[in-house]
């Protein structure tokens, strides 16, 4: 009998937390919307038609990019977070943790040089507008930064801790609208495709205050020291590589095809309204 009470009330407990952690993420992205939406009035009465533009064809490329580099690892990182903790096993938490932030940062620092390396070419070759050069390379530093944004991400949702991951696109949101009014007033006056880049790099440091709040969250409630016995922590998770890998691939197909055909259509589109009628 006090065992069947005792898993009711686990039961209930996780209920509870789930109903909570999800309108936590209801409202948190109802804000974020809202934000995102004064966001993009404020890039258009600022840069206007032409500068809109260039940023717009600048975004797909960053979040292939993007997709590339997670891999699909935020939803499994979620998953097996959860299953470890619903085991209290902390060594395999500390586990996922280290062997996502290696994948993520070696994937990120790869690609970060391939954007920037063939960011020319993108911009005159596949974009047809050497002006989304500066916006290309005033985007690349953001993948370091979401690959570590991610991992923690997935992370709390494992945890079942929603607060941080919603407070910190709230902050996002916040921060990049605040940085775009500024940086492309500051930026407008040297070109279009300058403001553009200023309305990129705004972007940037939205994800940079972003992680930051996660960071200082993971550091007030960790459990786990990240930093102790690293390397013998990796040379112990190939388990760990292959259950995130197991979740992480299959999951990442629609997104990275999403991804492409985004990427596809605007290198497309600038070519098809070049054509004679």
């Amino acid at each position: 009998m006090k065992f069947d009470f005792l898993r009711r009330q686990g039961i209930n407990l996780v209920q509870t937390n789930l109903l909570q952690g999800t309108l936590i993420l209801i409202f948190a992205g109802m804000i974020t919307r809202f934000l995102g939406f004064i966001n993009r009035l404020v890039v258009a009465r600022l840069m206007g038609e032409e500068g809109v533009g260039l940023y717009m064809m600048a975004m797909p490329t960053l979040f292939l990019i993007m997709s590339l580099t997670q891999l699909g690892l935020p939803v499994a990182i979620s998953k097996r977070v959860a299953e470890a903790e619903a085991k209290n096993d902390h060594a395999k938490i500390k586990k996922i943790l280290i062997v996502s932030l290696l994948v993520t940062g070696i994937s990120s620092i790869f690609f970060t040089i391939i954007m920037l390396v063939g960011a020319p070419y993108i911009a005159s070759h596949l974009l047809t507008d050497k002006r989304t050069l500066l916006p290309l390379m005033a985007i690349s530093p953001i993948v370091p930064i979401v690959a570590i944004s991610s991992v923690l991400r997935g992370y709390f949702q494992g945890r079942q801790n929603m607060k941080p991951q919603s407070y910190s696109l709230v902050i996002e949101q916040i921060v990049r609208i605040t940085c775009v009014a500024v940086l492309v007033k500051m930026f407008l006056p040297m070109g279009v495709e300058y403001a553009a880049a200023g309305a990129m790099f705004s972007v940037i440091l939205g994800e940079f205050a972003s992680l930051l709040y996660m960071v200082y969250q993971f550091k007030q409630k960790k459990t786990i020291k990240i930093r102790y016995r690293f390397f013998a922590y990796v040379k112990s998770s190939k388990n760990v590589l292959k259950e995130l890998f197991s979740i992480a691939l299959p999951s990442t197909g629609s997104r990275l095809i999403g991804s492409l055909s985004n990427f596809w259509s605007q290198s497309l589109l600038p070519r098809a309204w070049q054509l004679p009628a």
